[in-house]
């Protein structure tokens, strides 16, 4: 394992071996499309100005310290701002929030998503008003995964309310009832 400046840890290769072969990528990812999951924007300041995307690859992954986990493909418009961000705000969709989430899934320009009021910066990040749930906090680290990069979030503010949560599953937008 290798220290890495951020805080983080990346892991050499050898100590996790890539079974052979590969699964079959269509395959592969139509069993991705059975894994229903929420549906949250990550987002950061930058110096253009916020900027964020859609993410359905976000998990708890600790309680003590409270951390999440989320996972950003390296071709999205936002990744690079990502890399470079101190802090990040995640905030986890409601199924009231459905427009939104196409707003962001369909723009390809990102500081353009951040154009209404429905977006607060108090905390020095872009978090959304009304959120089902929001999480802020600094980067613990980046990890390389092949063709996303792995964020973990050490979370410093945490906020929720009740509502039914917007989910993704079958490669589309869904309410939970």
């Amino acid at each position: 394992m290798t220290p890495v400046a951020d805080g983080g840890v990346h892991t050499s290769p050898d100590l996790c071996p890539r079974p052979l072969p590969a699964a079959d990528e269509v395959a592969f990812r139509n069993g991705l499309a059975k894994l229903a999951s929420g549906v949250a924007i990550v987002a950061c300041q930058t110096p253009v100005g916020p900027q964020g995307l859609l993410v359905s690859s976000l998990t708890g992954l600790s309680t003590q310290p409270p951390r999440l986990l989320f996972c950003v493909r390296k071709q999205a418009s936002a990744h690079a701002a990502l890399l470079q961000a101190p802090r990040v705000a995640v905030s986890l969709l409601d199924d009231a929030d459905r427009d939104e989430a196409e707003r962001f899934a369909g723009s390809d320009r990102a500081t353009e998503r951040f154009a209404d009021q429905a977006w607060r910066l108090d905390r020095g990040v872009p978090v959304r008003r009304g959120a089902l749930a929001a999480f802020t906090g600094p980067l613990h680290c980046r990890i390389d995964a092949g063709t996303h990069t792995v964020f973990i979030l050490d979370v410093a503010h945490a906020e929720a309310r009740d509502a039914d949560p917007l989910v993704y599953f079958e490669r589309g937008f869904r309410a939970l009832a």
